[in-house]
């Protein structure tokens, strides 16, 4: 069994310009319906900013573990999905390349761990696989 970390910080003023201008064509590229949704549930301009941030960097985190990166070998940005169980614990869900590539190394488990203070977004991803 192999232990696989990515790590990702972003800083949240990108994503208040990104809000502000109303970039929703990047927001579409990067973010499924059910992220958007999360995101924009908060009226808070800056809340809303953290999330998407959080999200953005914990799917850089997830490719960085996978051993892939994001937008290469197959793995797009909205294959990896940040969800939210019924106790508001961050998860995972892969689809399209980046299952394809979880299911190549042999994943057996992900978890994601999203915070920010101080204007930066930070995720930490460990994976247990095979490979």
């Amino acid at each position: 069994m192999n232990v696989r970390c990515g790590v990702d910080i972003v800083d949240v003023s990108r994503f208040v310009k990104i809000i502000e201008d109303g970039n929703t064509p990047f927001i579409n590229k990067c973010f499924t319906e059910g992220e958007t949704g999360y995101c924009n549930a908060s009226k808070d301009l800056n809340k809303k900013a953290e999330r998407f941030a959080a999200r953005f960097a914990a799917k850089e985190a997830v490719g960085k573990a996978l051993g892939s990166g994001l937008m290469n070998e197959g793995v797009g940005m909205r294959d990896i999905e940040v969800i939210k169980d019924e106790n508001g614990t961050p998860g995972i869900k892969l689809s399209g390349g980046a299952l394809s590539h979880a299911e190549a190394i042999g994943m057996s488990s992900v978890s994601i761990s999203l915070s920010h203070d101080g204007g930066m977004a930070i995720a930490y991803c460990v994976m247990l696989s095979e490979k």
